[in-house]
């Protein structure tokens, strides 16, 4: 089973996605944006979060107690310049987002953990251990040529630099392989006994991919 839905671009957190909708059982995806001089405060309570800066730059105070984490998360115009800084919000750990003369957006995809792993923030382009984190993020620009293939449960967030492209994926089910196209904005899952392959995608093509490692 596959599914998409558009997200309209909203002041503050968006929820999108989560377990039991769109053929999903164990991701959560949202979107945060804030405005210039603002704040978030949330608890991970029992997931593990990731936070991927897809444009702008803030400030992340994660965690409490012997389990602290304090950083710039941001370093980017938007997803079409340069890579993604990451932060990981161990589970039972609060975090607050603090934005100056510039405002934010973050994607927020959260797993199911009890893991007990230390709170990270990572700079453009590095990397994390995978036996660290519960999550699997990754980041790509496609044109018509490009390659993927995608197994189990997954949720992918599609831009376009002009807005107004396609993408279209084979997507595999039990009666065959269907074509599903996806939009800009579009927020596109895969179940977990799923399979999509990028059948073809327009130029300045841009997807954020989230899967659970385990």
């Amino acid at each position: 089973m596959s599914a998409s839905k558009n997200y309209t671009p909203t002041a503050g957190y968006t929820e999108l996605v989560e377990p039991g909708e769109m053929g999903i059982t164990k991701l959560h995806f949202g979107i945060l944006t804030l405005t210039p001089n603002s704040t978030f405060f949330d608890h991970s309570d029992d997931t593990e979060v990731a936070l991927i800066a897809l444009g702008g730059v803030c400030t992340l105070l994660v965690g409490h107690n012997g389990n602290k984490a304090y950083g710039t998360l941001g370093q980017r115009r938007d997803v079409f310049h340069g890579e993604a800084c990451i932060a990981y919000v161990p589970h039972h750990t609060t975090y607050e987002v603090l934005t100056n003369e510039t405002g934010v957006e973050i994607a927020v995809c959260k797993v199911r953990s009890h893991s007990e792993s230390a709170a990270i923030i990572l700079e453009a382009g590095e990397a994390v251990d995978a036996d660290k984190t519960g999550l699997r993020i990754r980041e790509n620009i496609f044109s018509d040529s490009s390659d993927v293939c995608v197994s189990g449960e997954a949720i992918c967030l599609q831009r376009f630099g002009d807005t107004v492209g396609v993408s279209v994926f084979g997507v595999t089910r039990t009666t065959g392989t269907v074509r599903v196209p996806v939009y800009h904005n579009d927020v596109f899952t895969v179940s977990e006994q799923g399979n999509a392959v990028l059948l073809t995608s327009g130029t300045n093509s841009y997807q954020l991919w989230m899967q659970p490692r385990r």
